[in-house]
C-alpha cells in the first residue's frame, strides 16, 4: 500500500513538469495526499486554497490533490471540519510536492460546560455513561419491535486498491452503479425478527437463489455478523472479535474525545462528539456520535474500524445507527446499517487477479404492524431485489460460482469435491509414524450427485517403511423423515495413537480433525508419530435429531486392539493375551442453543456458535483379555464454550467421567498430549502417563487482541496476540484394574491434581499458536520435562 500511494504520488508529481505554462509568465503547482496524523489514513474531502485567493480544491478519496495558479501566493491552507487548519509556505512560480498530516481539534463550546481545564467531551461522555442503563431502551422489560434485516454479500472481481476503495465507498453511501461489472452478487437473505428485552426471535426468513453451499461458507467465514449491535455495551461483538465501544467504562483509555459541535432539532439540542482510537491497531473505532442534550442518549452513532486494525482479513469496515424520538423523550432504535470488505485471497479469475468479499447489512425497525417495503433499493445498496435475485440466478453456473463452490466444500467439510466423488478428508493424505515410517493415503467417498441418500467411501494408506497397506470402509444411509436420521456402517483395520478416544465427540466436530495421528501432528510439527498399535474395528451407528437444539446418537462397536510396546498387555509381567476384544454401545446426547448447521449429504456441519454445547454421554460394555472377561460402564459429561470479554476470548472445555467395573487399563481414561488443531491437550505431559477411573479435566485459554504487542515497534505489524493457558486434571483409579492386566512401568494413578500453564502468541501468520508451556507437578516423574514450547494450529479472524 506503502509503494502504491508512492507511485501514484510519483506519477502525478512528474506529471506537472509537463503542464503547459500560463500566458501570466509563471505558475505555481502543488501536488500531494492529506493523512490524518493519527493513524496515517488518508483524508478525502480536506479543502486546499492558496490564502487569499479565490480558487481552491478538495482531496480525492485517496487523499491526494492537485492544485495551481498564477499569481502571486505563497501560503497553502489546508482545512477540514473537526481538525486544526494547517498553513505551508511554498515558493511562487514553482512545483513542489507534499504530505500534510492534519492534527483533530477539541473545539470547546462554552455553552456545554464551564469548567476550566476540563475537556468538555469528556464530561459529556462521563454522563452518558452514568446513564446507560436507563437509556439502553431495548433491554427494558416490556420493549418490542420487529426488525426487517437485509442481508447481501458481493464479490468484487477486481481488488485494486484505488477500485477497492471506490466501491467500498459506494456500497457504505448506497451509491453502487446498477451495472457494475465488477460486482457478482453470492448470497442475499431477508429476515424478520421479533426484538424484545435484548433477545432476538426469528419470526421469517428468505435467502432467494443463493447457492446452499456457498451461503453456508459464508456463515462460516464471517461467523456472527450482525448489524443489530448495541454501543451501549462495553464491547460490540463483530465476526467473532470483541470491539470496544467509545461508550465503554473503559473508553478514556482506547478513546480520544472532541466536542465538536452542537445541533438545535425541533425536539431538542445535540452534541456531536468525534472519537478517535488512541492506538490505530488496536479492535476499536473512528467516528462520531450525537448525544442528546436532555437525556444523555445516544441519537445516532457512525463508527469505522482503522485499516490497520489487529484483525486479519477484514480490509473496511463502518456502522451506522440512528435512533428516532417519542412523544415521551425516549430514544429508539431506528435503523441500522453495517459495511465490510474482506480478502481471503482464496479466490481468483482466469487473470490470477485477486478478488475481495463485500457485506451490506441493513436493519429498520417498525413498532407497530406496517412493514417498511425496500423493494428498489435492497440492503440500501441501490440495487432492487428482483434485479439481485436475477443475477444470482445467472451466476450459478459461471467459472467463478463453480470456484467458490468447490472452496467452500473443502473449508467446510474437509473434502475435495471431484465430479460425483469427494476426495478427503485432506488431513489424511500423509503422515508419519514410528510403525509405517512415511504413509501415503487415498481417502474417498461418494457424494448426493451420485447418490441422494446413500454416501460410500474409506481409505487405503501404504506405509513406506513397513510395506503394508491399511484400510477403511464405510456406508451411510439418511433414513426417510421429517427429522434428520443417518445409519452408518463402518470398518476399519489401522494403527492408532495407543490412547485413542473413541468418546471425544466434541473434538471431533471441527471437520479438520481425525483425533488421531495425521497431517496436522507429524508432517507440520516435523515429528515422527510413535505409540501406534493396530486395530480392527467395525461399528454400527444411528443418529436422530429431537429437536433443532438436541440430537442423539447411538454407536455399538465391535473392537480388537493388539498389543505392543506401545501398548502392553501384560499380567504379573507375562503376557496376558495378544488382543484385547471388547463390544460397548454408547449413547451420546448433544445439547446446543440456536446453534447453526450446515448439511453436506450425510455429514453435519457446526457453524460459528457462542453459546455453550455440552454432551452428555453413557457407555455399556464387555470385554475379553484371554481368559478374563469383565463387564463395564461409563458417565461423562463435557461442556464447550467460547466467552468474549471487551479485551480478550477465553475459550474453555470442561469434562467430567465416572468408570464403572473392573476393566483393562486401555478401558480407563488416558489423558490426551499432542497437538495438531486443538488447544484442548496436555503440552508437557509424556504419552499415556496417567490413568483414571474418575476423572475432572479442564483446558482453558485467554487471547488478548494485542494488548501489548500492538504497542510495541515493528511487532505491531505483525498483528499477533498474547495467550495464556491451563490445563488442569485430577482423578483417582481404584487399585482393582490392575488384577486384570498390568499397567505400563510409565503410567500412573491420578493421585493428585496435574496442572500445567502456558503464555505465548497466536495469529502468527493467521495460522499457528506457540506457547511457553511450564509443568507445575509431578516434575520427579521418569522423563517429566519442566518446560517446553509447543505450537498449535488455529486460524482466526
Amino acid at each position: 500500500m506503502v509503494l502504491q500511494r508512492f507511485f501514484i504520488f510519483l506519477g502525478i508529481f512528474l506529471a506537472v513538469f509537463h503542464l503547459p505554462v500560463h500566458a501570466a509568465g509563471f505558475e505555481t503547482v502543488v501536488v500531494g495526499q492529506v493523512l490524518n496524523s493519527l493513524d496515517k489514513s488518508p483524508m478525502a474531502g480536506v479543502n486546499i486554497s492558496f490564502k487569499n485567493s479565490t480558487s481552491g480544491v478538495r482531496s480525492n478519496e485517496e487523499g491526494y490533490f492537485l492544485i495551481r495558479t498564477s499569481g502571486n501566493y505563497n501560503v497553502l491552507v489546508f482545512s477540514s471540519v473537526g481538525f486544526k487548519k494547517q498553513e505551508i509556505h511554498v515558493k511562487p512560480g514553482q512545483s513542489a510536492g507534499l504530505q500534510v498530516e492534519l492534527v483533530e481539534e477539541n473545539t470547546l463550546l462554552r455553552e456545554v460546560f464551564v469548567v476550566p481545564g476540563v475537556n468538555p467531551a469528556l464530561e459529556l461522555m462521563k454522563k452518558v455513561r452514568l446513564l446507560r442503563k436507563e437509556n439502553d431502551i431495548i433491554r427494558h422489560p416490556g420493549f418490542s419491535a420487529r426488525s426487517t434485516e437485509q442481508n447481501l454479500v458481493m464479490l468484487n472481481k477486481f481488488a485494486h486498491g484505488s477500485v477497492n476503495k471506490r466501491i467500498f465507498d459506494q456500497l457504505r453511501k448506497s451509491s453502487l452503479a446498477n451495472h457494475d461489472s465488477l460486482l457478482v452478487p453470492l448470497y442475499m437473505s431477508e429476515k424478520t425478527f421479533l426484538v424484545a428485552m435484548g433477545q432476538r426471535h426469528e419470526l421469517s426468513k428468505n435467502i432467494f437463489q443463493s447457492p446452499v453451499d456457498i451461503g453456508a461458507l459464508i456463515e462460516k467465514l464471517l461467523g456472527q455478523v450482525s448489524n443489530s449491535l448495541d454501543f451501549y455495551d462495553n464491547a460490540v461483538l463483530i465476526l467473532g472479535k470483541s470491539m470496544v465501544s467509545p461508550l465503554a467504562n473503559v473508553g478514556n483509555a482506547y478513546y480520544s474525545y472532541f466536542l465538536a459541535d452542537s445541533l438545535k432539532t425541533n425536539a431538542s439540542k445535540q452534541y456531536v462528539i468525534h472519537f478517535r482510537t488512541r492506538n490505530p491497531r488496536n479492535l476499536a473505532f473512528n467516528g462520531k456520535l450525537t448525544i442528546d442534550s436532555a437525556t444523555c442518549a445516544l441519537t445516532g452513532i457512525e463508527v469505522e474500524l482503522p485499516p490497520v486494525a489487529n484483525i486479519n482479513f477484514v480490509h473496511n469496515l463502518h456502522i451506522s445507527q440512528q435512533f428516532s424520538n417519542t412523544p415521551d423523550n425516549r430514544w429508539l432504535p431506528k435503523s441500522s446499517e453495517l459495511a465490510l470488505s474482506m480478502n481471503y485471497g482464496i479466490l481468483a479469475d482466469s487473470l490470477q487477479r485477486e478478488t475481495e468479499i463485500l457485506l451490506k447489512q441493513t436493519a429498520v425497525y417498525q413498532y407497530d404492524d406496517s412493514i417498511e417495503k425496500t423493494a428498489g433499493n435492497f440492503a440500501q445498496t441501490n440495487y432492487s431485489d428482483s434485479i439481485l435475485n436475477a443475477r444470482l440466478e445467472e451466476m450459478t453456473n459461471t467459472p467463478l460460482l463453480r470456484t467458490a463452490k468447490w472452496l467452500s466444500d473443502i473449508i467446510l467439510t474437509g473434502y475435495v469435491p471431484v465430479g460425483k466423488i469427494d476426495v478427503g478428508k485432506i488431513q489424511q493424505f500423509i503422515r508419519i509414524t514410528g510403525i509405517e515410517g512415511f504413509r501415503a493415503t487415498l481417502p474417498l467417498r461418494t457424494n448426493e450427485r451420485l447418490w441422494k441418500n446413500i454416501s460410500l467411501g474409506g481409505y487405503v494408506g501404504y506405509g513406506f517403511r513397513n510395506e503394508t497397506f491399511k484400510y477403511s470402509g464405510f456406508a451411510q444411509f439418511r433414513l426417510p423423515g421429517n427429522s434428520r436420521r443417518v445409519l452408518s456402517l463402518a470398518y476399519t483395520d489401522d494403527y492408532r495413537r495407543g490412547n485413542y478416544n473413541y468418546d471425544n465427540f466434541m473434538y471431533l466436530e471441527n471437520p479438520l480433525v481425525t483425533g488421531d495421528v495425521d497431517i496436522s501432528n507429524t508432517v507440520l510439527s516435523l515429528a515422527s508419530a510413535g505409540n501406534m498399535n493396530e486395530r480392527h474395528e467395525l461399528s454400527l451407528s444411528l443418529s436422530n435429531d429431537w429437536n433443532k437444539d438436541v440430537e442423539s446418537a447411538l454407536y455399538v462397536r465391535s473392537n480388537r486392539l493388539f498389543g505392543n510396546g506401545s501398548l502392553p498387555l501384560l499380567r504379573n509381567g507375562s503376557q496376558a493375551a495378544p488382543y484385547l476384544d471388547y463390544q460397548f454401545a454408547t449413547l451420546s446426547t448433544r445439547v446446543s442453543f440456536d446453534e447453526k448447521t450446515y448439511e453436506d449429504h450425510t455429514q453435519r456441519i457446526y457453524i460459528d456458535n457462542k453459546k455453550p454445547e455440552i454432551y452428555g454421554i453413557i457407555e455399556l460394555g464387555k470385554y475379553r483379555l484371554g481368559d478374563v472377561t469383565g463387564t463395564f460402564g461409563k458417565i461423562m459429561a463435557k461442556m464447550n464454550h467460547s466467552v468474549i470479554f471487551s479485551l480478550a476470548e477465553m475459550n474453555y472445555m470442561a469434562e467430567a467421567g465416572l468408570i464403572l467395573g473392573k476393566v483393562p487399563y486401555p478401558l480407563l481414561e488416558i489423558p490426551a498430549n499432542g497437538g495438531g488443531y486443538s488447544l484442548y491437550y496436555f503440552g508437557m505431559m509424556n504419552f499415556m502417563e496417567y490413568v483414571a477411573d474418575k476423572y475432572v479435566n479442564v483446558h482453558g485459554d485467554i487471547t488478548f487482541n494485542g494488548l501489548l504487542l500492538n504497542q510495541l515497534p515493528l511487532l505491531k505489524y505483525l498483528k499477533m496476540r498474547e495467550m495464556c493457558s491451563l490445563n488442569f486434571i485430577y482423578g483417582q483409579l481404584d487399585s482393582a484394574h490392575r488384577t486384570v492386566v498390568d499397567l505400563p512401568q510409565h503410567m500412573n494413578p491420578l493421585s493428585k491434581p496435574y496442572v500445567e500453564v502456558g503464555v505465548g502468541f497466536s495469529n502468527i501468520l493467521h495460522l499457528f499458536t506457540l506457547q511457553s508451556v511450564w509443568r507445575l507437578t509431578d516434575l520427579d516423574h521418569p522423563g517429566a520435562q519442566p518446560w517446553g514450547l509447543r505450537a498449535s494450529v488455529k486460524i482466526s479472524l
